[in-house]
């Protein structure tokens, strides 16, 4: 703030905002920069069994199961829908597929038509449908409504996420979105120091910026609720 006194002796004072540091943004936008690209890369590397061995010998985080069940439930055994202050966020849908001797069965998580690739009287798998899949640990939630399950003493601890591939997806948007946030907002600080952008590209960036900013905090919360 300074002050300064004028030819008629009346003192003025004049302050000028302080410009806010984008230090504290650019270092949350490296953090989710480095979730995404780890989440989205580590979830293509997972260990892969058959599904035939994973009846047999149980599932574990960490592996990625693939194969061709024998059967399978034709609608959602269990549907799961997450909220944030009564506003939807998303729904899962959990089945239980089942061996060829129909002794051992195994949680999947799925899109709410997978269970169309299953009769709905012998449960068979009439499409011939394959599946493919991260193992990942079961929420209490889930982990309660399938206690108890007969099939064939069900594994309630993990489940096979079918989806599990376009959630690595979603997490690599998010990484390579905020990656080029950092860079992108490092170099208008540097050129700018801090002004708003002028030139109309400049201003077509920063809309562009910040819808993506809007549509990634979505993608982070709908991606967190699934943890």
């Amino acid at each position: 703030m300074d002050l300064r006194n004028f030819s008629d002796g009346t003192p003025t004072f004049e302050g000028g905002r302080k410009k806010a540091s984008p230090v504290p943004a650019i270092i949350i936008m490296v953090l989710l920069a480095a979730l995404g690209l780890f989440k989205g890369i580590s979830g293509f590397f997972n260990e892969s069994i058959s599904l035939e061995e994973a009846f047999q010998n149980g599932i574990s985080s960490g592996k990625s199961v693939s194969g061709e069940p024998a059967y399978g439930a034709n609608h959602p055994n269990f549907e799961y829908s997450h909220k944030i202050s009564g506003l939807p966020i998303l729904k899962e849908y959990y089945y239980i597929i089942m061996s060829d001797d129909m002794q051992h069965g195994l949680l999947v998580r799925a899109d709410k038509d997978f269970g169309e690739n299953f009769d709905s009287d012998t449960y068979k798998n009439i499409s011939g449908v394959e599946i493919k899949g991260n193992v990942k640990s079961t929420s209490r939630k889930v982990k309660e409504n399938f206690s108890g399950s007969d099939y064939r003493i069900l594994p309630n601890e993990y489940y096979i996420d079918l989806l599990s591939n376009k959630m690595s997806i979603r997490w690599l948007i998010l990484g390579i979105y905020n990656a080029l946030a950092v860079v992108l907002l490092t170099i208008h600080f540097i050129k700018n120091r801090g002004s708003a952008p002028e030139t109309v590209v400049g201003k077509c960036i920063a809309g562009v910026m910040i819808v993506g900013a809007l549509v990634c905090t979505y993608l982070l919360v709908y991606m967190l609720v699934q943890i």
